[in-house]
């Protein structure tokens, strides 16, 4: 039976998780939803007032660094949040513009939607973002091509491995570390479709940790600061957070760190 062999992580660590924080504000809610459903954009809007300021707490009560997929408009309106979480030192990258979906674009829309993402977060930070996720994962078999011509180094969009893996449409180019995510480790699915207690996403997520941590494997987890960032939802990262620390042997790494790593080793 083919399966990905344990990786030998750096510092002798046994896994790899990367907490990952898509900042919306209230586009994601806006394109899912619609632009008159008042209650969910006032819920999205939680992020900015509340929502994010608890995870930042909660990431440096724990010492660890994390990366914030930023949605362009969100920035743009509240530039001082993005230059806290980046002084920080956390990784800021792109989301979207709007969060309008990837798969609705042609190749050439997602490029610009991306330079323009881009081109905003490094005016904020005065560093250029490369890694990119795409809003809802709905992303085109194009979107691949448009971050590899731009230069992207890593993309959290195919949940088909628990290992990164490199893709390159283009072989004569550098390939994008391809950082895979997974519906089981989306804090929507406990706190938002359906309403589950923090311990039952805390267990899921410590259980799938322990397996991947026998395999030597990759856990990249999608948190939203308007739904992790939730009194007791909160609660489900800071018992993770505890748990995997108390392992010793888990590097928490910032996503760029992690794939600038990875493919590094391949290619050596």
């Amino acid at each position: 039976m083919e399966n990905a062999a344990a990786v030998h992580w750096p510092g002798g660590h046994r896994a790899a998780v990367i907490l990952s924080f898509d900042v919306d504000g209230e586009y994601g809610e806006v394109n899912h939803r619609g632009a008159d459903d008042w209650y969910w954009r006032s819920n999205a809007q939680y992020d900015q007032q509340a929502g994010i300021w608890r995870i930042l707490r909660v990431l440096d009560d724990f010492g660890v660094s994390a990366t914030f997929c930023w949605v362009g408009k969100v920035a743009e309106e509240r530039p001082h949040i993005v230059k806290a979480a980046f002084d920080a030192g956390h990784e800021i990258s792109t989301h979207g513009w709007d969060h309008r979906y990837y798969r609705d674009m042609s190749v050439d829309e997602q490029r610009n939607d991306l330079v323009r993402t881009r081109d905003l977060l490094e005016q904020i930070t005065g560093e250029r973002a490369s890694g990119h996720k795409t809003p809802g994962w709905r992303f085109s078999s194009e979107t691949i091509n448009a971050l590899q011509d731009l230069g992207y180094l890593w993309n959290m969009d195919y949940a088909s491995n628990d290992v990164p893996f490199l893709m390159a449409p283009d072989p004569a180019k550098p390939p994008v570390v391809q950082l895979p995510p997974s519906l089981l480790w989306d804090d929507y699915s406990y706190f938002v479709d359906p309403i589950a207690p923090p311990r039952h996403a805390f267990e899921m997520w410590r259980d799938d940790i322990d397996v991947l941590r026998a395999e030597g494997k990759l856990m990249c987890l999608t948190f939203h600061p308007w739904v992790t960032g939730r009194p007791a939802p909160s609660r489900a990262l800071t018992m993770f957070l505890d748990y995997v620390v108390s392992l010793g042997d888990v590097w928490i790494a910032r996503a760029d760190h992690l794939a600038s790593w990875w493919r590094d080793a391949q290619s050596g």
